[in-house]
């Protein structure tokens, strides 16, 4: 049975990302969100102390499924090419979802007017993802299947090769996202690359 908390958590989330997207960051106020979750003053109050927090909580509530893709697969005893690509899977699923790219649209659009709102999203979503990823790819060196010089750079080169100039135009609204078969070639090349540039033996 869903505690009552968590319920009325969810339905927050869910009204605020739908709000933000329809109408941007400083366009949205929490009286607004309350009442389409809906809910108290004093109840979304009670699980985020303000627009920022909502905001972050947003950010992080997408990447909780990426990041349940990365806490399975971190086992040594797994095949590397096997977890890599779930875990690439996972990500390209997240960010080149439509939703995914309006967030990322909202959030560029509004740094100009709110400059923190950049960091207050990567330490919500981007950084929590690389350093569990990292977290992976060291046990992956400690365990001998992969050699790397450095973790962190290793871990930040496997998320840009998925991302690029394929991620540039779906945000510039060039192509509309990627088919299974656009997705399954890139992770397919990004993966290959990654194990060969990472001295990988089958």
């Amino acid at each position: 049975m869903t505690h009552p908390s968590r319920s009325k958590r969810q339905a927050i989330l869910a009204a605020a990302r739908q709000a933000f997207l329809a109408h941007g960051y400083s366009g949205v106020s929490m009286e607004a969100i309350a009442e389409a979750a809906p809910v108290s003053k004093p109840t979304l109050y009670s699980h985020f102390r303000g627009k920022q927090e909502l905001f972050s909580a947003v950010i992080a509530e997408q990447c909780t499924s990426l990041l349940g893709t990365l806490a399975s697969s971190q086992d040594c005893s797994q095949n590397p090419e096997v977890g890599l690509k779930k875990i690439a899977r996972a990500l390209v699923d997240l960010i080149y979802a439509p939703e995914s790219l309006q967030l990322y649209r909202l959030i560029i659009s509004e740094q100009q007017n709110f400059p923190e709102l950049g960091a207050l999203v990567y330490r919500s979503g981007p950084e929590p993802v690389l350093k569990q990823l990292a977290s992976y790819l060291a046990e992956l060196a400690d365990c001998g299947a992969l050699q790397m010089a450095d973790v962190d750079r290793s871990s930040r080169l496997f998320l840009s090769m998925l991302k690029g100039d394929e991620h540039f135009r779906c945000l510039l609204g060039l192509q509309d996202g990627l088919n299974d078969a656009d997705k399954a070639g890139m992770i397919d090349a990004a993966v290959t690359l990654f194990l060969k540039g990472h001295c990988y033996e089958a």
